[in-house]
C-alpha cells in the first residue's frame, strides 16, 4: 500500500523560481529533530528537519522532510540523504545545495582561512554562528548567489587521507559500515553504470582524496542526474542487506555509502570536463544550540536562584538544590536556572526530576556564547573558565532584573526567599565580607595587602566579599557596564582569584553587605581556621556569631565532605544529599578519595600563591623563561601530565613531612 503523505506547506521560502537576472538557488541544511539549532538569516538557506515524521514537537515551524514524495523514515540509516531526496521529489530550483546545521561551505578566501583558523577533519572549525563569523565566511546572499551562479558544482575541499585510499578508509571504520555492503554497492554500478567503472576504481582504490559529509550546491541538471543514479543505487543495494543485527552507527550504512558515492561522482564528471567545478573550505560549527534568551518563569514572587558549574559538581549541586527545597515557602515560587556548558542530558533529567513541588521549576543554559572570543585567564589546572560566567550573569539572564547567584558547593539551612527580598537600596549587588581574605590581608598569605591595594585597587581591601553567595541587581549592573566592557575588562585581567577577583573590582563601594550567616565559610582544614583567627576582631566575632545559626553554609575550600565523609558542618551536608538521588554518586567519590591518598591540604585551593616554589626558582635561574632548555622540559614534562602529577605529590609530601 503506498503511504499517505502530507501536501508540502506553502511557505515563501519555497515559492521563488528564479529570473534569468537571479536564479532559484535553494540550499537545504538538514537538522536534527532532537536540537534546536541556529539558523543562519539568508534567504539562500533553507532549513529543514531531518526525519522529520518521528518528530513529536509541538509547535515547530520548521519545514519537514515528511511532506509530498519523501523517504523521512529512513532517517537513521540515510541520514540527512533524506533531506535530499525530499528536495529532489518535491522542490523546484534552478540550484540546489545541501548541508548541515553545523557544516557549511565557505565563500572566504581558503588560502586565507586555512592559515588563521583551527581545523577539525578537514573544516575549519568556529565556536558559534555568529554574525562576525557569518561575514568572516561570506554567508550572505549577495556574495553566495553571485560565486555559485559561475559553477555547476561547488564541493568542499577534498580531504586527504593520510595515505589510505577510500576504500582502506572504509576497511578501517568497522563499527560505521559492512564492508559486504560497501563491495555490493561497488558491483551494482559496475554493472548498471559501466562507463563509471574507472570512476570507481580511481576513488575507492588509488586516491587518497575523499569529499565526506554531503555538504555541495549543483546546477539543477546536475543534481537531478545525481539524484537519479545515488538513489537507485541505495535503494537496489538496500534490498541485499541484513541489517537486523547491525550497531546504531552500522545502521548508517547506507548513508556512509552515499558520502562515498558522491566522491565517485564527482571524479566521474570532472574527467568529462564538460562542467564547471569549484571547492570551498568546509565550515564545522561546534556549539549549535540556539541561544535564547531566558524569560522570568513566575509572573510574580519570582525568586530566582542561578548557579555556574560543570558537569563534575551535578552531585554537589543538588545538595544545595534538595535544602533549598526543603525550605521553601508557598507564598514564592523558585526559579532556578543552571548555566553550565556540558552537563550532560542524564543529569539534566535527574536534577529536574527532583522539582516535586508545584512552586518550583529547573531551566538549564548554556552560556558558552557569552565566553566565546575572551581571553579567559586560567592558571590553576582544578578550575575551569566557565567560572567567569558569574560576572556575565546580568547580560546572559538580561530579561531578569534581580538574580541570586549560588555556589554549588553549599547548603541551605533557612528559606532562601528571605535572602533574595533583601533591599540593596542603592548598591550594585549583596555579598557577604570574605574573614577568611581577611586572615590573608593580615598575614596568613604574606603580600595580600599590597596585591589588593596595588593591582585591585579596593577602596577598603578589608570590604572585599566573597561572592560564592551575591544578590546581584541586574539592571544597575547593566546600566553601568556594557556586556563588551564585561568582555574586555575579563580579557585584560589576570587576577589570583578569578572571577571573585573581578567582581570585587568591579562591584567596589557598591556592595550591600549581608549578615555573614548567608555565607559561612567552614574550616574545611587548618588553615582556613588559621586564617579566621587572624581576621580583625570584629569580623572574626561576627563569623563566630554566624556559626552558631548559619543560613548557608559554604564548603569553600578543600577538602569537600564529599571527599571525605567528615569534616566542619559535614554532617549538615550529607543530611540533604542523603535525600538527593546523586547519594550513591557522592558515596562513591568519597570511597574514592579515601583510597586514593593524598598528601594533607595546608592551603585554601582557590588561591594560586603569589610565591613560586622552591622547585619553580631553581627552575628559573637553570631554564630561564622563554630559553630552548625551557621549551625542550615542557616537552618533556608537560604540565598536568600523569609524571608532573607524580613529582608534584612527591615534593608536597617531603615539603609537608619537613
Amino acid at each position: 500500500m503506498k503511504k499517505k503523505c502530507k501536501p508540502i506547506p506553502n511557505v515563501d521560502c519555497l515559492k521563488y523560481h528564479g529570473t534569468p537576472e537571479k536564479p532559484d538557488i535553494k540550499i537545504f541544511v538538514s537538522h536534527r529533530i532532537d536540537q534546536d539549532s541556529e539558523t543562519i538569516d539568508n534567504p539562500l538557506y533553507i532549513p529543514v528537519r531531518c526525519g522529520a515524521i518521528f518528530d513529536d514537537r509541538e509547535d515547530i515551524t520548521m519545514l519537514g522532510d515528511n511532506t509530498g514524495d519523501n523517504i523521512s523514515e529512513k532517517r537513521e540509516s540515510y541520514c540527512e540523504l533524506t533531506v535530499q531526496y525530499w528536495a529532489w521529489k518535491n522542490i523546484k530550483a534552478d540550484y540546489y545545495g545541501l548541508c548541515h546545521y553545523r557544516r557549511y561551505l565557505s565563500f572566504a578566501d581558503s588560502k586565507e582561512l586555512l592559515s588563521t583558523t583551527e581545523h577539525d577533519n578537514g573544516c575549519v572549525s568556529e565556536a558559534f554562528i555568529t554574525p562576525k563569523v557569518i561575514e568572516k565566511h561570506c554567508l550572505t546572499e549577495e556574495k553566495m548567489s553571485s560565486e555559485i551562479a559561475k559553477y555547476d558544482l561547488i564541493a568542499m575541499e577534498p580531504i586527504r587521507l593520510n595515505n589510505q585510499t577510500n576504500y582502506q578508509a572504509m576497511q578501517g571504520s568497522p563499527d560505521y559500515h559492512n564492508m559486504d555492503d560497501v563491495d555490493v554497492a561497488i558491483d551494482y554500478i559496475e554493472r548498471k553504470y559501466p562507463k563509471m567503472i574507472p570512476a570507481v576504481e580511481e576513488y575507492m582504490r588509488y586516491t587518497d582524496k575523499s569529499w565526506l559529509y554531503n555538504c555541495w550546491i549543483m546546477s539543477a541538471k546536475l543534481f537531478k542526474m545525481y539524484s537519479n543514479w545515488l538513489y537507485d543505487i541505495l535503494f537496489a543495494i538496500e534490498k541485499e542487506f541484513d541489517d537486523s543485527q547491525y550497531s546504531k552507527t552500522m545502521y548508517r550504512t547506507p548513508g556512509t555509502i552515499g558520502e562515498r558515492l558522491f566522491g565517485i561522482f564527482i571524479t566521474y564528471i570532472a574527467k568529462k570536463k564538460e562542467y564547471k567545478i569549484n571547492y570551498k573550505q568546509l565550515i564545522f560549527f561546534k556549539n549549535t544550540e540556539r541561544n535564547v534568551q531566558l524569560l522570568p518563569f513566575y509572573e510574580k514572587n519570582n525568586i530566582v536562584v542561578a548557579s555556574n558549574f560543570n558537569n563534575n559538581y551535578v552531585p554537589a549541586y543538588s545538595a544545595l538544590l534538595q535544602s533549598i527545597l526543603s525550605h521553601a515557602n508557598t507564598k514564592y515560587n523558585y526559579d532556578f536556572i543552571v548555566l553550565s556548558q556540558d552537563i550532560t542530558n542524564e543529569n539534566k533529567r535527574i536534577l529536574e526530576s527532583m522539582i516535586k513541588i508545584p512552586n518550583a521549576h529547573l531551566r538549564f543554559c548554556n552560556p558558552a556564547l557569552y565566553l566565546n572570543s575572551i581571553n579567559l585567564y586560567v592558571a590553576n589546572a582544578v578550575y575551569t573558565n566557565d567560572m567567569y560566567v558569574r560576572v556575565l550573569i546580568p547580560y546572559i539572564l538580561a530579561n531578569y532584573k534581580k538574580v541570586l547567584v549560588l555556589d554549588a558547593d553549599m547548603i541551605c539551612k533557612d528559606d532562601i526567599a528571605n535572602l533574595y527580598l533583601t533591599d540593596l537600596g542603592v548598591c550594585w549587588a549583596g555579598a557577604v565580607k570574605d574573614v577568611v581574605y581577611a586572615g590573608y590581608l593580615n598575614g596568613a598569605q604574606p603580600g595580600t595587602l599590597e596585591y589588593t591595594k596595588k593591582i585591585l585597587k579596593l577602596k577598603n581591601p578589608y570590604n572585599y566579599c566573597n561572592t560564592g553567595v551575591i544578590l546581584l541587581d541586574c539592571e544597575k549592573i547593566r546600566d553601568k557596564f556594557s556586556l563588551v566592557y564585561l568582555q574586555n575588562f575579563i580579557s585584560v585581567h589576570q587576577y589570583r582569584i578569578y572571577e571573585q577577583d573581578t567582581l570585587n573590582v568591579l562591584l567596589d563601594t557598591h556592595f550591600y553587605f549581608l549578615d555573614r550567616s548567608w555565607n559561612l565559610y567552614t574550616y574545611t582544614n587548618d588553615f582556613v581556621e588559621k586564617c579566621v583567627s587572624l581576621a580583625p576582631i570584629i569580623d572574626n566575632k561576627a563569623y563566630l556569631a554566624a556559626r552558631k545559626k548559619p543560613k548557608c553554609i559554604h564548603y569553600a575550600s578543600h577538602p569537600k565532605p564529599w571527599w571525605t565523609g567528615k569534616g566542619d558542618f559535614a554532617i549538615d551536608f550529607w543530611e540533604y544529599a542523603r535525600l538527593s538521588p546523586f547519594y550513591e554518586s557522592l558515596v562513591a567519590e568519597m570511597v574514592g578519595k579515601i583510597i586514593d591518598i593524598r598528601p594533607p591540604v595546608n592551603t585554601i585551593s582557590y588561591i594560586p600563591t603569589p610565591y613560586k616554589s622552591i622547585p619553580r626558582k631553581v627552575a628559573d635561574v637553570i631554564m630561564p623563561i622563554g630559553s630552548i632548555r625551557r621549551k625542550i622540559a615542557k616537552k618533556i614534562l608537560p604540565k598536568g601530565s600523569r609524571r608532573w602529577r607524580a613529582l608534584r605529590s612527591f615534593y608536597n609530601r617531603i615539603m609537608h613531612i619537613g
